[in-house]
């Protein structure tokens, strides 16, 4: 058995590494126009702010360990020129690699709005270790787009001591993961490093990237990060494969498309939303590398389905880490769900221990059933294991009723006894 794998980030990888454990005869072979395979491109902005220096650092496994550990055929820095599907054959650095299973996992590209001498793209870490080689000559710069990149990256320069002003077109950040009434929480402490300019929409650069040029002006700055997200990345396969609504792969929930035995995963793929039942593009690791799980599985001939995502994600802004599960009170009404909602701040301990912090948390349910629709929260690092168990209990359809009955562990040195969760869901049920 044959098995290609076209890219070999996270998605790549662990199809590879799936079908290996299930197929011991398997023979898979895995081609990377980069050096590097298993790369975490969500942790760029660390790099760029220093936290580490070795951008080795950046994979989880290096290609020998593949091949020496895992026996898979990785190939390095070569490029992928043509794909038929039709022949079932590959060509890349003028060979030819026939398959009788074929998983696409090319990935996401950014959406290039602008070029120039310094105009950087940062979503993989080369690009990162370019963008960081030229910082000292970077004392003021402009980043355009307000979503988790434009943020991350904010950070990671305002700590180099860096000016930076950003653009953004919505009133307010991370617009995609936060309502309205929490995105301000995130925006006025932005406000306190960054020079925001919100409500302002990016037309062009000029002198390769030295003038921001907006609807409401010009700024000249000393370079220019371009942070408005991605796109898939499916050149190589446009006309072979079906796409779905968002522009991005349309497989079904074995990971496989229109083409038998031809599979595809990551964030060259589109998924279900769970809570609206419709598709939508998430290019986010842990649905990416669950993909290449799922798909690895089914090619080695143990029958398994990728459910979808709930659209779970985090960041973080200095002290503050801000995460999202479900959908949007807004988003929900753009689709026609009636909704209600519940927005409290309340502390993360009891209120006699010391160390107490703040933590913001927004609940929405839909009118008639009471289904959770989802969940915001800002606060400290113990945001993450209560959007965990929302994103948990979404997933499942919990009602108001249900989370409130949630049986949470309760120490005054790292909760109240009422949770901040529970706090929000009582508020629900005043509705």
């Amino acid at each position: 058995m044959k098995v290609l794998v076209l890219g070999g980030g996270a998605s790549g990888m662990s199809s590879s590494s799936r079908v290996r454990r299930l197929r011991p005869d398997a023979e898979i072979t895995v081609i990377e126009r980069t050096k590097m395979v298993s790369h975490a491109p969500c942790g760029i902005p660390y790099f760029v702010e220093g936290l580490f220096n070795d951008e080795n650092l950046f994979m989880t496994y290096t290609p020998d360990f593949f091949r020496e550990k895992r026996k898979i055929n990785v190939l390095t820095n070569v490029e992928v020129k043509e794909v038929d599907l039709s022949s079932r054959i590959v060509k890349a650095n003028g060979s030819k690699f026939e398959f009788d299973y074929l998983v696409i996992s090319l990935g996401a590209r950014p959406k290039k709005v602008a070029e120039g001498k310094r105009v950087f793209y940062v979503h993989h870490p080369a690009e990162a270790v370019e963008l960081r080689k030229k910082l000292w000559s970077l004392n003021k710069v402009a980043i355009v787009g307000g979503g988790i990149l434009g943020v991350e990256m904010a950070e990671a320069l305002v700590e180099r001591g860096v000016k930076v002003m950003l653009f953004h077109r919505s009133g307010y950040v991370l617009n995609k993961m936060l309502d309205e009434d929490m995105g301000k929480v995130i925006t006025e402490r932005m406000a306190k490093d960054v020079e925001l300019h919100l409500g302002e929409t990016f037309e062009r650069v000029e002198e390769d990237g030295a003038v921001v040029v907006t609807d409401k002006g010009k700024y000249e700055v000393d370079g220019t990060i371009i942070a408005i997200g991605v796109e898939p990345n499916i050149d190589l396969v446009r006309g072979q494969v079906k796409l779905g609504r968002t522009g991005a792969i349309w497989t079904d929930s074995h990971m496989e498309t229109n083409v038998k035995g031809v599979y595809a995963v990551g964030d060259a793929v589109e998924t279900k939303n769970i809570v609206t039942g419709k598709e939508f593009y998430m290019p986010f690791a842990p649905v990416a590398n669950k993909m290449g799980y799922v798909a690895g599985s089914n090619i080695a001939g143990k029958e398994m389905e990728f459910p979808g995502s709930v659209g779970t994600m985090i960041t973080k802004y200095k002290d503050l880490f801000i995460a999202k599960t479900g959908i949007l009170e807004s988003e929900a009404k753009s689709i026609g769900i009636k909704t209600f909602s519940a927005m409290i701040k309340t502390k993360t301990r009891a209120r006699y221990y010391p160390g107490a912090k703040e933590i913001y948390v927004k609940l929405v349910a839909e009118e008639g059933t009471k289904r959770i629709l989802g969940g915001q929260i800002i606060g400290g690092e113990e945001v993450l294991g209560r959007i965990d168990m929302i994103a948990a209990q979404v997933m499942k359809g919990f009602t108001v009723e249900d989370m409130f009955f949630t049986d949470m562990g309760y120490l005054p040195a790292i909760s109240e006894v009422w949770d901040p969760v529970i706090i929000a869901v009582r508020q629900l049920m005043k509705d």
